[in-house]
């Protein structure tokens, strides 16, 4: 039974990750605030983006906020944590936005796919992490902030928890993106069903998943064209929290779980990793559907499905509702 027909959408700006180019490549940018205005047709409720990627001072983001703060509510993403500090908390705190999305710094390149034996000094880092999410504690409690951490392709639910268990409930919380559930080796539905009392944030995302029996590729698609079409996601929309529709990367994500050092890292009992794997074969995809950017597409082309991918995932999400 849906709670809820009228579920608040967000338009996530890292399903633009090209357009916007997020991959840093050697191609002109969409204007962001001519880009937001292509969705006005949308009933779209806030804005997901990454301010440290996206705006070179606090004070160029305000002057962005000041633009659409009346049509949309936003919600904020640091890329890199490194990037915080005091004086963009104390702008933040005076708008009254104080869910911070962010993620586990890498050394290096990111890895993707929940291939943690790749990650170099993955321990070091997490502790670091820790060291750094403390170290705003006394800050967030006094003014009622919350880091909520996302499973971005590396940490799973067992470490999230362990997080919050360690460094207490009251300042960090979980963004959990659907789709990247798949890449660190867990159902979504086992995901969601552990963790759903901190859960603040959801990422709406689909994949395509494909397996050739060594690993998995995880292949960008618009909502209701990969796995989600088989499985019932209405719980999840109906969850208490806030909720973005994010289309996956352009650049597909490989998950080498035939590796034996890749299960080294999760404390999977093996009933949950035979789940696992049922749920990989009876959702994977018969081909590889790689995205546009890997098809080497045209620029604009890329630029325009993705538009035309969000309002396909919009409406998908609207359709079951």
């Amino acid at each position: 039974m849906i709670k809820n027909k009228k579920i608040k959408l967000n338009l996530n700006l890292y399903s633009y990750g090209y357009s916007l180019n997020f991959l840093n490549l050697n191609i002109k940018k969409k204007n962001l605030s001519n880009l937001i205005n292509k969705h006005k047709s949308l009933d779209l409720y806030g804005i997901e983006l990454p301010v440290d990627t996206l705006f070179k001072s606090p004070n160029k983001f305000i002057k962005f906020y000041n633009s659409f703060s009346s049509s949309y509510k936003f919600y904020i993403c640091f890329d890199n944590i490194y990037n915080l500090n005091y004086e963009y908390l104390e702008v933040l705190r005076k708008l009254n936005l104080k869910n911070i999305r962010v993620r586990m710094p890498q050394i290096g390149t990111t890895i993707y796919g929940g291939n943690k034996f790749l990650i170099k000094r993955y321990r070091s880092n997490l502790i670091e992490f820790k060291k750094i999410l403390i170290s705003y504690k006394k800050y967030f409690l006094k003014n009622k902030f919350f880091f909520c951490i996302e499973n971005h392709q590396d940490l799973n639910s067992y470490d999230l928890l362990q997080i919050i268990n360690e460094l207490g409930s009251n300042f960090i919380a979980i963004n959990w993106d659907i789709g990247n559930s798949v890449s660190c080796g867990e159902v979504p539905d086992d995901f969601f069903n552990s963790t759903k009392k901190f859960i603040k944030n959801i990422h709406i995302k689909d994949y395509d998943i494909y397996y050739n029996g060594k690993s998995i590729k995880l292949n960008r698609v618009a909502l209701g064209q990969g796995y989600l079409k088989k499985n019932n996601i209405l719980k999840f929309l109906n969850h208490n929290s806030s909720k973005s529709i994010e289309l996956g990367a352009q650049i597909s994500r490989k998950c080498y779980i035939s590796n034996k050092n890749y299960w080294k890292y999760y404390n999977f009992n093996n009933s949950k990793k035979n789940r696992f794997i049922k749920f990989i074969i009876k959702n994977k995809s018969q081909t590889d559907n790689i995205s546009d950017f890997e098809r080497k597409y045209p620029i604009k082309i890329i630029q325009n499905n993705e538009f035309n991918d969000f309002v396909s995932s919009y409406n998908y999400i609207r359709g079951l509702l």
